[in-house]
């Protein structure tokens, strides 16, 4: 802890700075400080409290605990009611219960209460305790005995090393397990998500799970999509390798994926590398691998006591609030998560967690210029009846769960029980979702009239910040919060999905989002947005901000009403740049006097056909080669169509875009569509360089992502596969019931091996079973080439599709049973069975598309016959994005496909 409040005396001297306070009158602030009570680690209880130091002969001096000195404040309001300011010296105090205040301890605003840290010190109060006793163990472990673990009275599931928290032992140290399936198949995916049985267990690989000796306390963590459930086992069968939980997760395993993400967490065989940790519950012995340079005699390990550091309780139903109470430059550490294990641990936003911190009916009060770290939930709650409080220039980090929470997520129907009109300012949060990935940075539920302000917000699983509580379109319970100033950047890192920088939810009357900068938003699978305005978000304005290096899009609309999108910056998406999923019947938005720029020729993406949006004067450029699409549209017939109409191609002449640096340079077009300048100076923390600077001194490991996605050619003879395998780069679907697509030996048309499709009788869809490519072909000429051969009985379908929802079709040819060739319902030619057939396509794409492709057909041994221009499935067919081979046979049947190659080709 050392490290930690030297970190936390620079804290709260840039606090001084911010304040106004020079650091030499600080100085001597600190010679003379005044107070009406002082508390220190050396003090007394049995003292009077008004002294900052022990007298010579030890007879009075401070109080030793922050609650005889709040009962000492009760004692002395109860005579006078004026302001009252505890002053606390620098050290570490070691807390065996929260620190509860209640409406009794409330000032006025006239006469508030102040607990702070003396001038120049760093109090912190720790809800751990320091572990000692170390002893060399087996190997590279150490252990230490704790009495109360073992007499059942404490179990800890965090550890702290010297400021650090370590991991509690895990398998596998990095990375995930993959389950093996759900305990039985999701045949019908609505009635699994309302059957509790989906949710309770999982089937694993061989050895992945074992009857270890602390069974009981094993936890499995499982990630979905935006969430990741913690779970105990109550059942584990090694035989038939499946496990079952004592409480079931929110969404149904193999909901997401077949074979889900997960890791396991707190066995002792499971300790097997430096910096881990294991707590033996029957024996309340503490092992512990240290790492590099760590020496157990000298180091300092502090395990977290309590839940809860501090609660104002008010009675916000009563009208007995906490008022006028102000924490100012402490630090709170060493909090535990506790959770009931036989009730869920899952959820969006980690929301089922409580907090270190937690506040209901608090008004007007204050946490100023404080840290919160270490801590295995949620760092602070502004709960019920919360109002008019402040969250100033707070360090809040390492966090189990999130950072702040407001509201709640039902609203109560009293106005005294409703949160509203807090402020989380100039905070730095980051370092989240340690334990509970889904936490937030900034969560607001059903709450109004906050202002989140000139916060760095990094580092999360999940989303930065998070608005409104309400799915659809009822009645607004998130109304005029304020978003303006915050670097959002960071978040995801590849662990969950579903996310944004900014997220929200439900109308939203008077909710703004301006000026903020937004980057590196990077999801698992899909949803990495900036600013994604999530089910129902309606009548917000989203405008002045700059988004860039997003995956899946700047900007993302599920579905909402007439929300205003203005004056932004979208960049370098690694998908399409500006996403709008559902389609409905009134205007979902107006996009005007916007900057989007990519280098990847993706503009829109998602569904745009029903044209219920406005969009206008905006500008749009694309550092690469490719052509522009706007929903399968070049520009020119994108406007045809009555949008963008005074909208520019054109560069916007950025300062350095490669570097970020989105300032304009002079002549830039953007002032042809009125776009005003975004001025990025007072984005982020404010105040002394120090504490303005401390982001800068996190060192993030790199997160290696795949390369954004280009041109996907194949060249596939199968040859390299080995029998029985599936396709490599292809994405197969409907292998149930006999049905499959593997490599053969058994016949091929050159070389070796080729590629069988078995169809079966009984499955759900005739389309299966069907194997897919992506190859993001988007210009130039598409060269597709197989050779395929169809036996007795067999129904083959190639068809070329777009991403456009619903898609577009391209080239579309199937072979019979009759054995005719078909394309757009017209026969070409004969197929003789047990024979290869050779195709080849060409098809223009991009600007150059003609809507037609020529198409060359070679029965094995007999001259090619060529068709040309023949018409493409849909005149709109530009991008080749998905090329399917799919078996349509309703019974058994087989056929074989073999040098499948596909090329582009400039024109």
């Amino acid at each position: 802890m050392q490290f930690q409040l030297a970190y936390f005396v620079l804290l709260t001297a840039a606090a001084l700075l911010i304040a106004g306070v020079p650091q030499s009158r600080a100085a001597e602030g600190a010679a003379n400080a005044r107070a009406d009570f002082y508390v220190a680690t050396n003090g007394n209880d049995g003292w009077s409290g008004k002294l900052a130091a022990p007298n010579a002969d030890r007879t009075d001096g401070p109080f030793a605990t922050i609650t005889r000195a709040r009962d000492a404040v009760r004692q002395a309001r109860a005579q006078q009611a004026g302001p009252c300011t505890v002053l606390i010296r620098g050290g570490t105090y070691y807390l065996t219960e929260p620190i509860v205040f209640g409406p009794e301890d409330s000032g006025t605003e006239a006469a508030p209460i102040t607990y702070a840290a003396y001038p120049n010190e760093a109090p912190a109060f720790s809800g751990g305790r320091v572990i000692t006793g170390w002893k060399k163990g087996k190997g590279e472990v150490w252990t230490a005995e704790v009495p109360e673990v073992k007499a059942g009275d404490w179990y800890f599931h965090q550890l702290f090393v010297n400021g650090e928290r370590r991991t509690r032992a895990r398998t596998p140290n990095d990375d995930y397990l993959r389950t093996d399936g759900p305990l039985k198949p999701l045949k019908d995916r609505n009635k699994a998500r309302r059957d509790p049985s989906t949710k309770m267990g999982f089937k694993f690989k061989a050895g992945d799970l074992k009857r270890w000796d602390n069974l009981q306390d094993v936890n499995l963590f499982v990630y979905h999509s935006w969430t990741a459930s913690v779970h105990w086992i109550a059942e584990l069968d090694e035989a038939n390798r499946t496990v079952r939980f004592t409480a079931p997760s929110g969404w149904p395993i193999g909901w997401w994926e077949k074979n889900q993400r997960y890791y396991v967490e707190n066995y002792l065989e499971a300790l097997d590398s430096p910096g881990e940790w294991y707590l033996d519950r029957k024996t309340g012995v503490l092992h512990y691998w240290p790492l590099q340079g760590e020496d157990l005699t000298k180091i300092e390990v502090v395990a977290p006591r309590l839940q809860h550091l501090v609660m104002l309780q008010g009675e916000a139903e009563l009208g007995l609030a906490v008022e006028y109470l102000t924490l100012r430059g402490l630090s709170f550490q060493h909090a535990d998560w506790l959770h009931d294990r036989d009730k869920s641990a899952d959820g969006q936003a980690a929301v089922h967690l409580s907090a270190a911190l937690v506040a209901t009916g608090a008004r007007h009060c204050s946490l100023e210029n404080c840290e919160i770290a270490h801590v295995g939930e949620y760092a602070l709650i502004l709960g019920e009846g919360c109002k008019y409080d402040r969250v100033f220039h707070c360090h809040i980090h390492d966090l189990g769960g999130g950072g702040v929470r407001i509201g709640q997520t039902s609203r109560p129907k009293e106005p005294l029980r409703q949160a509203d009109h807090n402020v989380v300012d100039n905070c730095f949060i980051h370092d989240g979702g340690k334990v509970f990935r889904a936490g937030i940075g900034v969560w607001i539920g059903r709450s109004s009239y906050n202002t989140v302000s000139h916060n760095e917000i990094c580092d999360f699983d999940y989303s930065a910040c998070s608005v409104g509580w309400s799915w659809g379109y009822a009645a607004s319970t998130a109304n005029h919060n304020i978003f303006e100033y915050n670097h959002l950047h960071d978040i995801g890192r590849g662990v969950l999905s579903d996310m944004g920088g900014i997220y929200s939810l439900g109308v939203s009357p008077g909710t703004i989002e301006r000026f903020n900068l937004i980057h590196d938003i990077y999801s698992y699978s899909y949803g990495g947005w900036g600013l994604y305005t999530d089910e129902g978000s309606s009548e917000i304005l989203l405008e002045n901000n700059i988004v860039y290096n997003t995956k899946t899009g700047g900007f993302h609309q599920h579905y909402g009403r007439d929300n205003i999108l203005r004056n932004n910056i979208f960049a370098f998406s690694r998908q399409a740049q500006i996403i709008r999923s559902r389609q409905e019947d009134h205007n979902s938005f107006n996009f005007e006097h916007n900057i989007v720029y990519c280098d990847n020729g993706e503009i829109l993406g998602g569904n745009w056909g029903n044209g219920n949006y406005h969009m206008d004067y905006n500008l749009y450029w694309d550092t690469s080669e490719a052509d522009l699409d706007f929903d399968g549209l070049d520009f020119e017939e994108w406007q045809a169509k009555g949008r963008d109409r005074h909208s520019i191609i054109k560069d916007p002449m950025f300062v350095d875009a490669q570097n970020y640096d989105f300032g304009l340079k002079p002549g830039s077009p953007a002032e042809q569509i009125g776009f005003r300048p975004i001025d990025t100076s007072e984005i982020g923390l404010y105040g002394d360089a120090e504490w303005v600077n401390a982001p800068k001194k996190i060192v993030r490991r790199p997160i290696e992502f795949p390369p954004p996605p280009g041109p996907q050619p194949l060249d596939e003879g199968f040859e390299q596969t080995g029998i029985g395998e599936p396709p490599p780069l292809a994405r197969v679907s409907g292998l149930e019931k006999g049905a499959a697509i593997q490599v053969t030996d058994e016949v091929a048309c050159t070389g070796r091996h080729c590629l069988k499709f078995t169809d079966a009788p009984g499955l759900e869809h005739d389309w299966q079973p069907h194997m897919v490519y992506q190859p993001r072909f988007d210009r130039g000429i598409a060269c597709l080439s197989y050779d395929v051969r169809l036996e007795e009985g067999a129904i083959f379908w190639n068809e070329w599709r777009d991403s456009h929802r619903p898609y577009r079709v391209g080239p579309s040819v199937r072979i019979e049973k009759t054995g005719e060739l078909k394309a757009n319902n017209q026969t070409l030619m004969r197929v003789p069975r047990g024979k290869w057939l050779h195709l080849e396509f060409v098809c223009p794409l991009g600007k150059h598309s003609t809507g037609t492709y020529d198409l060359t057909a070679t029965i094995q041994g007999q001259a090619p016959q060529k068709f040309e221009k023949i018409s493409v499935g849909s005149p709109q067919f530009k991008r080749l994005r998905w090329l399917g081979f799919i078996s349509l046979a309703t019974d058994t049947a087989v056929f074989y496909l073999d040098n499948l190659k596909l090329e582009q080709q400039d024109r």
